[in-house]
């Protein structure tokens, strides 16, 4: 029998119980839990499988913001950008990005040269590297991957990718754990029990076991993304609608011959919605769209209406490869938990969070979180945790988030650091430099954590797949110390291979193999994983 955690655990009182574990649930719990809070996070599927994977892996201050005159939500956005380049410097990295305005384009010369300026003095404590504009001559000059016909010229500027932010969110919940947090993957929230206008009870089901647990919290936090409103449903208390959520899709496709060396911030020509085409890893990430979205939440898949749009766009700009289907190798696509405002158009509604709390509906120690963005999962998380504890009594402790770096981050610059232990580390692991590099790009410093199992047994240094580096002492890791249970944990949140050409089909046998082994699983229930990636990766993920 599986178990993560003794029964006693649960009898005590929580100070708070948090319910969802994308970005902002994993970032609410580190910080409270830092600062000395009994936690309980309860996440239905893996930390990070939801909103945050689904995301366009930038850190940015959310330049079509200022459009809307949000300059305090830019500002915020571009806050947190430097704080993330500072405490997670192994997964958020500048990334220099390419507006190119073209005649006719809704957003003129003027106007994105007034953003510019705006963004620039709004980012005034930034380490990154200030904008340029060019003339459509220079502008070539920079970048030679777009089409020249009608172009007016562009700007030059610099965000930051976060590569992995998958990663982000389970070191969060690492360090919530380690700081004594019970951090629960795997564990859907069934009932929340009220009495005397409180949540007085949380019931669960550990979905690996399939037994139902109890947990009194003194705040409960709903933190559950796009599915907000089910979980305030279950308080069976009328509480007015708070999502409105609107579709995501991206696709993916290979890198090719002439392509974008910067990310392309580009005005869709067919409703003037600002898309990228950004260069990730070996391939090219392009999207993203924003449908108003009311179906099923756990089955989402890229429509073929919104796969044609990103491929025509990115054709009217791309000089040197007409896309088609045949190129795409995924996609992927997620649901923005954005607030629910009747009539207005989804690009419009704000991307600010919403920490609401439930009073005016009955239920003191209740709250929902609506909104938000990875880049600004931080200061949400701060904001949330001085309102718990307001709601709790307990002498304020400060946050320390902004100063206290992720476990995998490095001292100094981190490509000096990449380089100079990777040398180091193929001679001593006796495995190829791309291999050490990619591991300290997911690990940060963590990585010798990983190359410790090759120590033990060589052939875990081996590769998984023909389509990425990623080598079999991962999953050991993933399994042992990384809150891995299912062949998704491992192949979307723990390693690259269901992120690369392929999905991951070809590493799948090796991978089962390894949980088996390690979690004594029987053979239905990894009949049973294997089936259910099929189905909700392989099946949703490809055109």
């Amino acid at each position: 029998m599986l178990q993560r955690f003794k029964e006693n655990d649960l009898k005590k009182e929580f100070d708070l119980i948090v319910i969802g574990g994308g970005i902002n649930g994993c970032g609410v719990t580190r910080d409270a839990s830092e600062r000395g809070l009994k936690v309980l996070l309860l996440e239905k599927e893996d930390f990070g499988s939801g909103c945050t994977s689904a995301a366009s892996r930038l850190g940015h201050g959310g330049l079509r913001y200022l459009e809307y005159l949000e300059f305090d939500l830019v500002r915020e956005s571009l806050r947190e950008r430097e704080i993330l380049l500072r405490i997670a410097n192994h997964l958020v990295k500048p990334l220099k990005l390419a507006i190119p305005v073209y005649k006719g384009d809704e957003r003129g010369m003027l106007l994105i040269k007034l953003a510019m300026i705006l963004y620039g003095l709004l980012s005034y404590d930034k380490s990154l590297p200030g904008h340029k504009m060019y003339s459509k001559d220079d502008f070539l000059k920079h970048e030679q991957s777009i089409i020249s016909e009608n172009l007016l010229g562009g700007a030059f500027y610099y965000d930051s990718q976060i590569t992995f932010p998958e990663r982000i969110c389970l070191e969060n919940a690492i360090m919530a754990k380690e700081d004594g947090a019970l951090v629960l993957n795997h564990a859907e929230v069934t009932a929340l029990n009220v009495d005397s206008a409180k949540v007085s009870e949380v019931e669960f089901v550990d979905r690996l076991t399939q037994k139902t647990y109890k947990a009194k919290g003194k705040v409960v936090l709903n933190v559950s993304g796009p599915w907000v409103d089910s979980l305030c449903g279950l308080t069976k208390t009328e509480i007015p609608r708070k999502i409105g959520g609107t579709l995501g899709s991206h696709i993916i496709v290979n890198k090719f011959e002439g392509g974008p060396q910067s990310a392309l911030y580009v005005s869709a020509k067919s409703d003037s919605r600002p898309f990228f085409i950004i260069p990730w890893r070996n391939y090219y990430l392009i999207g993203t769209t924003d449908i108003s979205f009311e179906g099923d939440l756990d089955r989402l898949k890229a429509g073929q209406e919104e796969v044609k749009y990103l491929l025509e766009e990115s054709n009217r700009v791309l000089s040197n490869k007409k896309l088609t289907h045949e190129d795409i190798l995924f996609t992927y696509t997620g649901v923005r938990p954005l607030p629910y405002i009747k009539g207005v158009k989804p690009g419009k509604i704000t991307r600010r969070h919403i920490i609401c709390e439930h009073n005016s509906d009955g239920l003191e120690n209740f709250i929902s979180i609506i909104g938000g963005k990875l880049t600004t999962y931080r200061n949400l998380s701060e904001e949330a945790v001085n309102l718990v504890f307001k709601k709790l009594g307990y002498n304020f402790v400060s946050c320390k988030t902004s100063v206290n770096p992720l476990i995998g981050s490095v001292e100094g610059n981190v490509d000096e650091y990449k380089s100079k232990e990777s040398k180091k580390a193929a001679k001593r692991y006796d495995l190829d430099l791309e291999i050490i590099e990619q591991l300290i790009d997911i690990y940060g410093k963590q990585y010798k954590l990983v190359l410790k199992y090759t120590l033990e047994n060589k052939d875990l240094g081996k590769l998984l797949s023909s389509h990425t580096l990623d080598i079999r002492a991962q999953v050991m890791h993933a399994i042992k110390n990384e809150m891995a249970f299912t062949l998704s944990d491992v192949l979307l949140r723990r390693t690259t291979l269901g992120l690369s050409e392929g999905l991951g089909e070809d590493a799948m046998p090796e991978v089962l193999k390894i949980l088996q082994e390690i979690l004594n699983f029987d053979q239905p229930e990894i009949v049973k994983q294997k089936i259910e990636y099929e189905k909700n990766v392989l099946g949703l993920r490809r055109i």
